[in-house]
């Protein structure tokens, strides 16, 4: 079935759908960003998932039968080619403080890990788009706890630009001063990459390259390709129903 369709149904439930078939078993990476219980009119952006929400989406992941690998894992099983079929890859942009406090103990209990998109720049901040606790952020010293759970960390740049809009000299320095200040929590090789907003160009992935990283995550489902690899965004708004409809590929603003 080329392209995406527009659904309708007399309901309204489904109403402007856009139905993109996956295939049956296919590789999952989702994405989510902050994990708490936030009122709606807080969170107008979508961006916190509320924890039961995310283990019901755990659990329906592994009930399908995938298997849940790191960043860096998935990258060894593709040698070079698409993801194994049945494999599930959980990522979280930004490096929220809840990830240390709410998600690790929750993965911990259902025997998954995760890879967490962390900017260094960032630590001890405030995310600009979501006032209050939700919104707070690792520090440098709580992103060395969650690696010490067994969580994985990767870039997502120092300070979280569109990185489209940089000169040359920023732009490197955005990947490789990220680069080094995981790798320095971390004691080995930082090897992914997710880019901020999901943007990037020609020129940017090039950059990506020349610093160093051999996956980087964009935004949206999509062809692999490793320098721009394909994530599912996980619903805010709903836990295993919704992931459900878009693992078949059925999407809907409002997640």
């Amino acid at each position: 079935m080329p392209g995406a369709l527009r659904q309708r149904d007399p309901s309204g439930l489904y109403s402007g759908a856009t139905l993109r078939p996956r295939r049956p078993g296919a590789p999952v990476v989702l994405v989510h960003h902050a994990v708490a219980a936030v009122p709606p009119e807080s969170d107008p952006n979508l961006l916190a998932v509320d924890p039961l929400h995310l283990e019901a989406q755990v659990r329906l992941l592994r009930r399908l039968g995938h298997r849940f690998l790191t960043a860096e894992e998935l990258l060894e099983a593709t040698g070079g080619g698409s993801p194994p079929r049945r494999t599930a890859v959980l990522t979280f942009d930004d490096g929220w403080l809840d990830a240390l406090t709410v998600v690790a103990p929750l993965l911990g209990r259902l025997g998954a890990r995760a890879t967490f998109y962390v900017c260094p720049g960032w630590w001890g901040g405030q995310h600009p788009q979501l006032p209050g606790p939700a919104g707070r952020l690792l520090g440098e010293d709580h992103a060395r706890q969650l690696h010490a759970t067994g969580m994985e960390l990767g870039s997502h740049t120092m300070t979280h630009p569109d990185l489209r809009t940089l000169d040359d000299d920023a732009l490197e320095w955005e990947l490789t001063a990220s680069k080094a200040g995981i790798e320095e929590i971390t004691g080995r090789p930082c090897r992914t990459f997710a880019y901020p907003f999901g943007l990037f160009d020609e020129r940017v992935e090039q950059a990506v390259r020349a610093a160093g990283y051999e996956l980087a995550f964009a935004w949206l489902p999509g062809p692999w390709r490793p320098l721009a690899a394909p994530r599912l965004p996980g619903p805010t708004r709903n836990g295993a129903g919704r992931l459900a409809l878009k693992l078949l590929g059925i999407s809907r603003r409002g997640a």
